[in-house]
Formats: structure tokens, C-alpha cells, sequence
């Protein structure tokens, strides 16, 4: 018998009067069952007490399991940063930005990884402070574009000559102690490091400073652009030291620039990313006494529109061929032709793409620069809003994160690209083209870091490991075979609330917004209320799998699920008027966790989510096909949310070809 066969317990051979030794166990039950684990890592400069939480995911043979699941592929490198490169998929803690992008969007739209879902948690901690005796040297504008000219070619040549030790101190810094560094590479990097983590310089982990453009195009040559370059020096002086010191000790140079301080840390990245996507180029002066001029050109600009247009023919985006138009008219010439652009769109096109949410927000910017429409009533995507959407045209999309997102991630024809749920359906309620804002309130948090701790004894197959393990113990838990199909979307519904900064605006004014539902023929609307989590169950292997007694669950139907009220009394413990409620309250652990049978038509898999987001239940989303009954239950368990919601994804993801930019492109 194989493992594969086991779909009856006990197994052939066995009775419920036996008791497995530990290997037996491990064969039986554990094999290809999904393992959560957790660890804690310090925060590099922060108080010696401090730490980040995260979780992964295994097999039993140990192999990792990959959670993430990104539509396209190339945006890896826009939303993401791995600090060693040389991994084919990095550790949640291993990424420059935290929570990890890499980790981040789960197989099905609309949901999160399990890793994720654990790493929000994280905040960032507060650097240490210390008093630097370095000065700055008083340095001019066009001096420091001769130098970063300079470097463009040489960034990786004799970074430990004499020459490039005079420049530092004798034209750069003013440092003391510098006759007795005695030309030390590491003590420069100590000193480069400690002059940028003063608060006088941008933070570009902050997603407000990621628009690079706003400092260099258009000739602007203000107090914030001369910043910008002589940040932009330093952070290149410091980045090319730390790739000498990588190579001579062995290690990847993310693992240098992991243990720095995190401004100074995102500064060497964003120089990097310049660096890697313009060239300087001397301009020719027709009066020679006015010094050397410059232009930054784009290199990677034709990538960069490819990827526009990936992403709005994935998120089937209403006016392609205009956006395909002025595509081709911009990829002709090799300048950017800024004046046609927003500032977040000249940004994403020249590729100076930070690390984390903001390229899914550049993207849209980009696609929205190329269409004829007026553009005024989107005026809110401006500022990086989690809760929020629009509708254009014929479709609505919203951004991942908002709670409208994630229910209707799971209707048929919605994708999640570049961090956009798409397309949606359309609602009356909205202008042909309008911007929206959701009133959502926050769901009680039910796990915290004090749990993330336990997560592997609170999710083992095994129940307990005390060295015998009785048959008895463990039951086979299957499915329903029948679906139903009496449930279909209608219509979404919004209604405005009230104007949050008192100007006039549809920017300023936040919607409540339902789904209303067509349930044996009745109309019922279930309002969005919660913003939840849905988790994305990480697929087993070699199932079905047994359970252990102690994992106790309900199964119902999806046309079973508006009668059940007591899920919410339990676990939720919010009731309607009464605020968030607190950590005692939410601290008990789940003992029962309510499997939905959504399989069927996509809107059942809408219906019950909405009712999640209703009465605040975050749940775990798992496809039959890929995750049996029994891990998909553990990993709510394991996650500390008391709904499972199952469902049939027989599309797959190739299933629908879409037309991609290369192919548009090649009939230039």
C-alpha cells in the first residue's frame, strides 16, 4: 500500500486498537502533510530586545514549500529585493523591504500567504541613535555630477587607491580621524553609514519619497534635487565599498547592506537602481565657461513599456489600443518625454522602482497617462491608499488590500496583477470613471507574536509527539461531493458616508459598500464591514490526509452559511457598535473551525467571503484540488482564524492566452 491509497483509516493491516510507533506515524500521517514553523530574527540596530517574527512552510521531507504566486514574473524585481540573490526563493526575513513582497500575494486573488499573513505583524524598529563627528565638506552641484559621471563607469574600480581615499576626505568628508583609518574600507563604510542615517536626508522607505522623479527630471536643480544627487553620491560611495568588502569576504553584498541601518540601507539600493537604469551624458556647451552639463538618459526604457503593457492586457484594460499607441510613439525616441507623464509614471518608466507596494501604484499611473479619459475623477490615486478602487469604464478594480478586493478576488474572470484585483464587476452607483474610497473598520487581530511562537506544536499532524500514536486518535476527513448552485453576484452596491477633510471632492469621501447576492431566487445584501485576512493554504501532497481528534471542525454547505450566527459571537467577539475588542478577549485559542463548501459556481466562493468580511472573520481559502481537508484545517489552526472556505479553482492559469507587448511590439 502506498500513501496515495490511504483513503480510508485505519488502513489496510491496521485496527483502531493499534498504536503506531513514531516512524509509522511519520509514514502514514505525516507524508506530504504541510509543516508550519516559525523563527525569530534580531533587528539590526535596534535595542538588543527586539526582534521580527516569521513563519515558512515544509514538507516533511523538509523541502520548502513556495507560497507566493506573482501573475507576472518580472514585476519580482520591481516589488521586491532579496538581500542574497544567489537563493531561488528568499527567506521571508531576507528581503530589504518587510513584510516581503516576494512572500506576499497568495495563489488565488484576493488572499495572502500564510507567511504573510504572519509577517504583518512586523513593525520597524527604531534605529539606534549615535552622534557622528563626520562633517560634510561644502561640495558643488556640478562637482558632484563630474564625480557621479565619473562612477558610472568606474563604480567597481580601485575603490582602496589613494586617489579615491582623497576624494572621500579631502573633498567629500571631513573626518577627524582620518589620518589614522589608514585607508580601512570597512571603517569607511562605518563612516558613510553613520553621515547617512541623519534624518536630514530622504528616507526612500518611505513610500511618499519612492517617486524618484520628482528630484531629477525637468532640469530641476532646487534645494531638494541638490540634496537628492549629493545623497545619491554618498549612498554610491558607500554602495561600491560594500561590494569590495562582499567579494573579499565571501558573502553577497545584501548580506552587508541587511546589517545597516534601514535609511541607509533603502539610500544604497535606490543608488544602485539609478545607476542600473540612467546613464549621465555631457551635454555640448556651446559657451565653455559654464562648465559641463549633463542629461540622464533611460536604458532599460523599452522593458520598462513592456511591462506596462503585460500588466493591462493581463488586467484586460478597456482602451489598449490607445495605451498600445502612445506606447509605440514613446518607445521610438530614446528620451522620456516627461511633459506627457506624472511624476509616478516618469519614475516607473525609467526604472528607479523601490522595493514594495508603490510600483503596483506607478503601474496604474502609467496605464492611466496613456488614455484620453479625464483623468480628475481618479485624482485619489495619487496617494497610496490600501482601501480604496475605481471604476473605469465598463470594470472596477481595487487594490489588493482592500477588504473589496479580497471578496471579489474570488469571482470568475478577476486576477491579481501587480497588486491590482481585476477586472471586477461594475456598479450604478459609480461614475463612468470615479475614484472611490472604503469605509472599513479594523477586524480584532487574533494572532500576535506571542503566538507565532507556538505555531508548529499548535499545528502538528501528529497532535502530540509523545512517542506512540493510536489509531483512534486520527479520522479521515473528506468533503462533500454535491455543490450548489442557487447563488449568483448582482450587483454591487456603494453608498456614500461623509467628507473626511471637509473639501469638496469625491477623493475626500469614503463609500460603505455591499454585495447583494441572489440566494433561491431572494435578493440579499451583505455589507462590507471588516477588513480581514484570507489566506491562501499552501498546497500538500500525496493526500488526503488524517487528522488528529483534537482538530475539531464543522462542515456545512455554502446555502447553509447565512443561518449560522454564532461563528461570529464566538470568535469574532465585535459585536455591531461596540468597537474593536481587546487582546483578553481575542487571546483564547480556536477550538472549532467552520469548513464552508464553496466549491461550485465562483459567486458561492464570493458569498462566503463576503460573510467573512461582515462579521470579521479572517479565513483560510484553499482549492480541493490542491490542499485536502485535513492541512487546510490545521493551517487555520495554525493561523488562529476560525473559517475555512473551500473551493474548486478548475481554471487554470494559462487556460486564457492573452496577448502580451512583445508580440504587439514585434509588428513595429
Amino acid at each position: 500500500m502506498t500513501i496515495k491509497d490511504l483513503m480510508v483509516w485505519p488502513p489496510g493491516g491496521f485496527t483502531n486498537q493499534v498504536v503506531l510507533t513514531f516512524d509509522e506515524a511519520m509514514y502514514l500521517i505525516c507524508c506530504g502533510a504541510v509543516l508550519f514553523r516559525s523563527v525569530s530574527v534580531p533587528a539590526h540596530h535596534a535595542a538588543h530586545h527586539h526582534a521580527h517574527f516569521h513563519s515558512f512552510l515544509e514538507l516533511s521531507n523538509g523541502h520548502r514549500i513556495r507560497e507566493a504566486s506573482f501573475p507576472l514574473a518580472m514585476l519580482d524585481d520591481y516589488m521586491s529585493f532579496p538581500l542574497d540573490e544567489a537563493l531561488d526563493e528568499p527567506a521571508p526575513w531576507n528581503t530589504l523591504e518587510q513584510p516581503s513582497m516576494t512572500l506576499c500575494f497568495g495563489r488565488y486573488p484576493g488572499t495572502m500567504t500564510f507567511t504573510r499573513y504572519v509577517s504583518r505583524l512586523n513593525r520597524p524598529a527604531a534605529s539606534l541613535k549615535c552622534a557622528s563627528m563626520i562633517l560634510l565638506r561644502e561640495l558643488g552641484v556640478s562637482r558632484i555630477f563630474d564625480r557621479l559621471r565619473y562612477l558610472q563607469d568606474k563604480r567597481n574600480y580601485a575603490v582602496a587607491s589613494e586617489e579615491e581615499r582623497n576624494f572621500l576626505y579631502g573633498e567629500l568628508l571631513m573626518d577627524p580621524e582620518s589620518d589614522i583609518r589608514n585607508g580601512n574600507t570597512v571603517r569607511d563604510i562605518d563612516v558613510l553609514s553613520d553621515l547617512l542615517s541623519s534624518e536630514i536626508w530622504i528616507d526612500f522607505s518611505d513610500p511618499g519619497e519612492q517617486i524618484v522623479a520628482q528630484y531629477h527630471v525637468n532640469g530641476r536643480c532646487g534645494a531638494s534635487a541638490e540634496l537628492f544627487f549629493h545623497q545619491l553620491l554618498l549612498s554610491t560611495e558607500l554602495a561600491r565599498r560594500i561590494d569590495l568588502c562582499a567579494t573579499y569576504a565571501g558573502h553577497s553584498s545584501g548580506h552587508l547592506l541587511s546589517a545597516l541601518p534601514r535609511r541607509v540601507a533603502w539610500g544604497v539600493r535606490m543608488s544602485v537602481r539609478f545607476f542600473q537604469n540612467l546613464a549621465f551624458e555631457e551635454v555640448q556647451q556651446t559657451d565653455p565657461t559654464n562648465g559641463r552639463s549633463y542629461s540622464l538618459v533611460p536604458q532599460n526604457k523599452y522593458a520598462q513599456i513592456e511591462t506596462v503593457m503585460d500588466v493591462g492586457y493581463s488586467l484586460k484594460w478597456p482602451t489598449m489600443p490607445q495605451i498600445e499607441a502612445k506606447m509605440m510613439a514613446e518607445s521610438a525616441g530614446q528620451a522620456i518625454q516627461c511633459l506627457q507623464w506624472t511624476m509616478p509614471s516618469v519614475t516607473f518608466l525609467t526604472g528607479i522602482v523601490m522595493p514594495g507596494p508603490m510600483a503596483s501604484w506607478m503601474v496604474l499611473s502609467c496605464l492611466l497617462d496613456c488614455d484620453h479619459e479625464d483623468r480628475t475623477a481618479l485624482y485619489g490615486l495619487k496617494e497610496l491608499r490600501p482601501q480604496s478602487g475605481f471604476q473605469y469604464l465598463f470594470n472596477t478594480y481595487w487594490y489588493w488590500e482592500s477588504m473589496v478586493g479580497k471578496v471579489l478576488g474570488a469571482m470568475q474572470g478577476s486576477k491579481c496583477v501587480a497588486g491590482w484585483i481585476g477586472p471586477c464587476i461594475s456598479t450604478p452607483d459609480l461614475e463612468r470613471v470615479e475614484y472611490v474610497r472604503i469605509h472599513h473598520e479594523r477586524a480584532p487581530e487574533r494572532i500576535r507574536e506571542t503566538h507565532v511562537k507556538t505555531v508548529a506544536a499548535r499545528s502538528e499532524p501528529l497532535g502530540t509527539l509523545n512517542g506512540s500514536y493510536p489509531v483512534s486518535n486520527f479520522h479521515l476527513p473528506l468533503p462533500y461531493s454535491s455543490t450548489v448552485d442557487c447563488i449568483r453576484v448582482e450587483k454591487l452596491a456603494l453608498v456614500p458616508l461623509y467628507n473626511l477633510s471637509g473639501c469638496d471632492g469625491p477623493q475626500n469621501v469614503e463609500h460603505k459598500i455591499a454585495v447583494q447576492f441572489a440566494v433561491n431566487g431572494r435578493s440579499i445584501p451583505v455589507r462590507l464591514r471588516y477588513d480581514v485576512s484570507f489566506i491562501a493554504a499552501a498546497a500538500c501532497s500525496a493526500g488526503p490526509h488524517v487528522l488528529f481528534y483534537n482538530y475539531t471542525y464543522k462542515q456545512i454547505q455554502i446555502d447553509q452559511l447565512l443561518y449560522i450566527t454564532e461563528w461570529a459571537e464566538r470568535f469574532a467577539k465585535n459585536p455591531i457598535g461596540e468597537g474593536v475588542s481587546s487582546d483578553e478577549e481575542n487571546d483564547s485559542d480556536i477550538d472549532k473551525v467552520l469548513v464552508i463548501m464553496a466549491y461550485g459556481a465562483a459567486d458561492n466562493a464570493v458569498l462566503a467571503r463576503a460573510w467573512c468580511v461582515h462579521l470579521g472573520l479572517s479565513a483560510v481559502v484553499a482549492d480541493i484540488n490542491r490542499t485536502c481537508l485535513a492541512c487546510t484545517i490545521r493551517e487555520a489552526y495554525a493561523a488562529r482564524v476560525a473559517v475555512a472556505i473551500i473551493s474548486d479553482f478548475k481554471q487554470v492559469d494559462d487556460e486564457e492566452q492573452v496577448p502580451r507587448a512583445s508580440a504587439s511590439f514585434a509588428k513595429r
